[in-house]
């Protein structure tokens, strides 16, 4: 997809200024509203792969994580 700047790094050169683009995470300063995370398992449905969401809108198991990545070298992280 061309995410790295430079597609010849390997794992240990890889840092977060290397990469083209921004990942964005409910519960963090630019998405702060984690309840938005029912309308994100709705459209996804992870339910059909053993991820759930609890009544608080945390991934459960506990260890999951998703994102929006926005693929466009243009692309700023911001708060709100």
């Amino acid at each position: 997809l061309g995410i790295l700047k430079n597609e010849t790094a390997d794992l240990s050169e890889v840092n977060m200024r290397s990469y083209c683009g921004q990942r964005y995470s409910f519960g963090y300063p630019a998405c702060p509203d984690l309840s938005q995370m029912k309308q994100q398992f709705e459209l996804l449905k992870p339910e059909e792969f053993g991820i759930n969401l609890s009544e608080s809108f945390l991934i459960e198991p506990e260890h999951s994580t998703s994102a929006i990545i926005v693929h466009n070298p243009k692309a700023l992280y911001y708060t709100i």
